[in-house]
This record gives structure tokens, C-alpha cells and sequence, in this order.
């Protein structure tokens, strides 16, 4: 192992000859110099000091001010130094401290003053490399971290791309989407399907959890929802045809909910069925009323047919599909969000489009939550019958 290099910085040299023959005994490589600005240049010099050991009373520049000059330099600051005086006056303890020096020691005269110098350098040297490795790690961990952030970001991206944007109408009705993930990678899914020129299949799900396992899974969900949706199964048999496929997939302790309808773009009927989910929730001229889901839960093998509704949404009546995210999102007192809350929310503001629909209740939860954020992921949808 090379030997560690220190720096002693002495303008007496009757004592730097001393200092330097007493740590080259003991294994050091030493390099002098005769003031602090010199003591500061060689610090700077390659291979630098693994410690600096330095007079106080100097020339130029003194102890003190080499201290402050290396800790002032970004390259040199965690090269410890050990502060060398006559002066043992506190408030010379004190200066030299202040300047920025590690420890302070009376210059040594007898050999346990030369004993007790080289465990004070010993025990600074290993401060130093458990520094050195500290910072070595942190390093690893910000590079990991770094290239964790840039994957995570990509998968995001990825996972966005996925999710369709609203088809151009054939029919009367509009239709928006809004996709919030609590991290970079969310657990809630949506995807649209044309069935045919005047029908739209619409399937929102759940996954538990968030983060990328539950990502993973809501893009599971997705693929194995399209084959159903081709065979234009009734919403509660194509719910119960996914739980069936899901089963296989999920690991023990994730499920998730799901809500799908097929909508007549023409009549605005709606047929649904859900699967623990949250009602969807149907705002107009007449007042809120809600399409509500079964209970249970979807990826354990546990639904066996499943019973669904109709609706027809009427001239000037929007329908909202959403994950429990939205109601379950907190303000600072822990009062959650509420469905009652949105369904007032969404009355007053039915009668405008359904991408401002969605803006009221984006800055509604905003003013909710704040300075917070939700904690879970956010989907919503919003199916609207126009009033003119």
C-alpha cells in the first residue's frame, strides 16, 4: 500500500526538519513548505496530501489563512488539516478552528507529545477514507439513481403513448380523457375501442397499488381486455372474461377494479357494468344520478357473471368515469375529497365541454389537496351529450 502523503506546512526549519524526520519514521511521505502560500500551491500540486499539517504563526499567510483557503477550494476542502502552535491560548484554539482546521495541537517536545501527534494523524486519516468511501458511494448511488430517474421517465413515456387518444366523433357524442399518474408509472389503465361505426367500447381500470409493478400489471389488463372487446361482449361478460384472463397474471395480493360501457354514439344509450369500481356518475339539466358497480374485484378468479345497466344520456347530460384516486385524494387534515364533493362540482359545471369539465376538476383537487398533491393515481373520462 503506498505511503500516505502529508503536507507540512513550517516556517522554522530546525522544526520542519524535525517534524518531517520524526513522520518519515513513522511510514509518512512528507513535503514541505516554508509559508501558507507556498503550503497553499502545493496542496494544489498532484498527488495531493492525504493530510496537511500546519503551523500557525507564519509569514505571507498564516495557519489560519491556509485553512480558510483550502476549505474554500472545492478540490482541496476534505483534505483534513491539523492545526501546529506554541499557543495555547483558547482564543488561538478558537481562531484556528473557526479558519477551518480539523484539530489543534500543541507543536510535540517529548515522545508522548510525538505519541499522541501520531494518533490524532492516524485517527484523521481514517475519518478521511471513510469520507472518501462515503462519497465513493454516493456517487454509485446518484449514477444508479440517475440512470433509475432516465428509465422510469422512458417507461413513462412508453406507458403514455399507450393510452389512446379520444377517437373523432360519428355520432352526437364528445368525448375527453385525463390521465394523472401519482409517480412517474401509474397502476390505472383506460382504453377506447370502436366496435363499429356508431358504438364506442370504453374500459377503465384499477390496479392496486402504483408505482412500476402496478404499471406492468395495468398494461397486462389492457392487453388481454382488446380480444374481448373484438368479440363485442356485453360489458358485464367481457368484466367477467377479464377477470378470468387477469387470474393467471396477478401475483397473490394484487387485484384491481374495472368499469367498461358501450355507448351509442347516435341515441346516447349506454350499456355498463363495473367490478368494484366507483359509480360513474351522470350530471344535466335534471341533477346527478349514478351507474353503479358490482362489488368485488377483478384478477383473483372470483367473478362469475356479472350484472350490468343501461342508461341514455339525454341533451346537455355528461357521464364521468374515474378512479377512486380522485375521491380518495386528501387535504392536510386527512378530509378526503369526497364523491358528494364531485358530484356537486360536476352539476355546476355540466353545461360546459367536457375538456373544461375536466380543468374544473383538476383545479378543484389542486386547491383541495394543496401545498400537497394526490397520493394515487387519477383517471377520469367524461362522456358528454351536448346540449345544442
Amino acid at each position: 500500500m503506498a505511503s500516505r502523503r502529508i503536507l507540512l506546512v513550517e516556517d522554522s526549519s530546525t522544526m520542519r526538519r524535525m517534524l518531517s524526520m520524526k513522520l518519515q519514521d513513522e511510514g509518512y511521505e512528507i513535503f514541505t513548505s516554508n509559508d501558507g502560500q507556498q503550503g497553499l500551491a502545493r496542496a494544489a500540486e498532484e498527488p495531493r496530501p492525504d493530510l496537511i499539517l500546519t503551523d500557525y504563526e507564519m509569514p505571507e499567510m498564516d495557519g489560519a489563512g491556509l485553512c480558510r483557503a483550502i476549505k474554500a477550494d472545492k478540490d482541496l476542502r476534505t483534505i483534513p488539516i491539523l492545526m501546529l502552535t506554541t499557543l495555547a491560548e483558547i482564543d488561538a484554539k478558537v481562531a484556528g478552528l473557526e479558519a477551518g482546521a480539523d484539530d489543534y495541537i500543541l507543536k510535540p517536545k517529548s515522545p508522548d507529545d510525538f505519541r499522541e501527534m501520531f494518533k490524532r494523524i492516524e485517527a484523521h486519516l481514517r475519518i478521511r477514507d471513510l469520507n472518501a468511501t462515503l462519497a465513493e458511494r454516493n456517487r454509485m448511488l446518484e449514477a444508479a439513481h440517475k440512470k433509475l430517474t432516465f428509465e422510469l421517465e422512458l417507461a413513462r413515456k412508453v406507458q403514455l403513448a399507450l393510452m389512446p387518444r379520444p377517437p373523432k366523433p360519428r355520432g352526437v357524442l364528445r368525448l375527453a380523457v385525463r390521465y394523472t399518474p401519482a409517480n412517474q408509472l401509474g397502476g390505472d389503465v383506460y382504453d377506447i375501442y370502436r366496435l363499429d361505426n356508431n358504438r364506442l367500447g370504453i374500459l377503465v381500470a384499477d390496479v392496486s397499488g402504483h408505482g412500476v409493478n402496478s404499471a406492468m400489471l395495468s398494461g397486462m389488463v389492457k392487453a388481454l381486455a382488446a380480444p374481448l372487446t373484438i368479440a363485442v361482449l356485453e360489458p358485464g361478460e367481457l368484466l367477467a372474461g377479464l377477470d378470468v384472463a387477469t387470474e393467471q397474471y396477478f401475483p397473490e395480493g394484487y387485484f384491481c377494479t374495472g368499469f367498461y360501457l358501450i355507448a351509442d354514439e347516435e341515441t346516447g344509450l349506454v350499456r355498463y357494468a363495473g367490478v368494484g369500481h366507483p359509480p360513474a356518475i351522470i350530471v344535466g339539466p335534471n341533477g346527478p344520478r349514478t351507474l353503479q358497480s358490482n362489488p368485488g374485484m377483478l384478477g383473483i378468479g372470483m367473478v362469475d357473471g356479472t350484472a350490468g345497466g343501461s342508461d341514455r344520456l339525454q341533451p346537455g347530460e355528461s357521464l364521468v368515469i374515474y378512479t377512486d384516486g380522485l375521491t380518495d385524494a386528501m387535504d392536510p387534515a386527512d378530509v378526503l375529497f369526497g364523491e358528494e364533493r364531485l358530484k356537486t362540482l360536476l352539476q355546476t359545471h355540466h353545461g360546459a365541454d367536457p375538456t373544461e369539465i375536466l380543468n374544473q376538476v383538476d383545479e378543484a383537487l389542486s386547491r383541495h389537496t394543496s401545498p400537497g398533491r394526490p397520493s394515487d393515481d387519477i383517471n377520469i373520462i367524461v362522456l358528454q351529450y351536448p346540449a345544442g
